[in-house]
């Protein structure tokens, strides 16, 4: 291994200069050479810095200007940027997806000219990448690689094969099972197209990488309402032959399971009054949940197993970029760890597949996602009042919030469930593997929200912060008011 690429490893890994000495990389004469030494020793100062990113549009960025949204970035104290849909950006070489029937070009064609919930992305795609990385960086800013593996409606559509598959032999509309070895070839072969030919790439974000028949942030049209907490403990798992196979082969008995999810799932889709009380009557909490998970104790073979799936593509990504360049940060986004598990995310085993773990709890937006399904339960059972639909969501989650479904919408949850959720996190994850808690900045947010989201945040014991402005038109003040607390807080200077 040459010299730089100790460097590289020692910078990535915050190495002391003693354990350099103790593993033998550099000896103790060539440590004499002031200029390496000089370049080790500022590489350590670097990388103690607080990990401080943004989730940005980079079409935004661009109408406004480049200059002037990275100078904004780099006085907030951020050091990293990632944006919405840049693995669309790259070039694609066509000998890299041979093996797969997925074609690239689906996804970029609908991202340039369609979009999805954060938009339409031509001036990213028309844009070069080493261009944009050499002009963020004389902000001092780190652009990376994101990808979002599994969520898409133009890919599912064109290869209906590669979709989660449910109970009842139904294919999902845009989600695709990160078992089926299409789905992974293709994923995995679109991030070595991209590293090998960008060698400046620092970090591989993945973004939220799960298993469930619908993204819960968008819950399309074709999605009918399911009482809760049935939904979330059987009904969004895979039954696609490969899982099938997967599981039989780690020995699960799939004919009890199936019976069990197919019980499960017929009551939630009992939709009157009644079917509903019985869930809020008798699912109160934690201690109620395990007597369901008791009396149906196959599920508990059937979400570890669900996990399993998601834990294996994230290795295969993680040899893969290993083997590429083994000092490229790879970065995981979760949702908050109190639900994480329903679509296969769990944060204890985190620090065997990632280098660091990304939270990602938006506590004014979530409202306006989580109402979805919460407004077709209403609508299929009118007899319920929001109070009551409320608290149960909130007893199910351990959060806090308003108790209707408008204000829910509007105002999304209470900022200490920021504070709650990072402590989970952190204490799941365990020693040695950082949390860096993603944030709110898009309206309806105010500064007053960022800061508190901040605090609470650093309270909870993140290792780090990223800033939410995916959803569009973000406040440019959330920005500054986010560089400001991380300031008075002390984590940056």
């Amino acid at each position: 291994m040459s010299y730089t690429s100790y460097i590289k490893k020692i910078f990535r890994e915050k190495i002391s200069i003693k354990e350099i000495m103790i593993r033998g990389w550099i000896h103790k004469k060539s440590f004499n050479n002031y200029q390496l030494r000089d370049q080790v020793l500022e590489g350590g100062k670097q990388m103690a810095k607080k990990y401080v990113g943004v989730w940005a549009i980079f079409d935004e960025d661009y109408e406004e200007g480049l200059e002037k949204a990275f100078n904004r970035y780099k006085e907030a104290g951020i050091t990293h940027i990632m944006y919405a849909g840049i693995a669309h950006t790259f070039a694609v070489h066509e000998e890299y997806y041979q093996n797969t029937i997925i074609d690239p070009w689906i996804q970029i064609d609908f991202e340039k000219n369609q979009g999805d919930l954060f938009g339409t992305k031509s001036h990213l795609i028309n844009s070069n990448f080493d261009e944009i990385y050499l002009l963020a960086n004389k902000y001092g800013l780190s652009l990376d690689f994101d990808i979002t593996p599994g969520v898409s409606e133009p890919i599912v559509k064109e290869y209906p094969s590669t979709a989660v598959v449910d109970i009842e032999g139904r294919r999902s509309g845009h989600w695709m099972c990160p078992a089926n070895p299409d789905v992974k070839e293709y994923f995995y072969k679109r991030v070595e197209d991209i590293l090998k030919h960008h060698q400046m790439i620092k970090e591989v974000e993945l973004d939220v990488v799960s298993l469930d028949f619908y993204d819960p942030q968008v819950v399309p049209d074709w999605v009918l309402p399911e009482l809760y907490p049935l939904r979330q403990l059987a009904i969004g798992n895979c039954f696609c032959e490969y899982c099938v196979g997967k599981a039989e082969n780690q020995g699960l008995n799939l004919k009890k399971i199936r019976e069990k999810i197919k019980t499960i799932y017929n009551e939630a889709i009992t939709l009157n009054y009644e079917q509903f009380k019985k869930q809020t009557d008798t699912m109160r909490g934690l201690f109620d949940i395990v007597r369901f998970i008791i009396n149906h104790a196959e599920l508990i073979d059937w979400l570890k197993y669900r996990a399993s799936v998601v834990e294996d593509f994230i290795l295969g990504i993680r040899k893969l970029v290993k083997a590429i360049d083994p000092t490229i940060i790879i970065s995981n986004d979760l949702v908050a760890p109190s639900f994480s598990w329903t679509l296969g995310q769990l944060y204890s085993n985190q620090h065997r597949l990632t280098d660091m773990t990304k939270l990602m709890l938006y506590h004014k937006r979530i409202g306006s996602f989580e109402v979805k399904p919460l407004k077709r339960i209403q609508k299929a059972i009118p007899e319920i009042d929001d109070q009551e639909l409320m608290e149960q969501y909130y007893r199910l989650k351990g959060f806090s919030g308003p108790l209707s479904l408008a204000q829910f919408e509007k105002e999304g949850i209470d900022v200490e469930n920021v504070y709650y959720e990072v402590r989970k996190a952190k204490m799941e994850v365990g020693q040695g593997h950082d949390v860096i808690a993603g944030l709110v900045g898009d309206l309806p947010a105010t500064p007053d929200d960022v800061r508190a989201a901040v605090k609470m945040a650093h309270q909870g014991g993140a290792d780090g912060y990223m800033l939410h402005l995916w959803y569009h038109n973000a406040p440019k003040e959330n920005i500054v008011a986010f560089g400001e607390q991380l300031r008075e807080l002390g984590e940056i200077k």
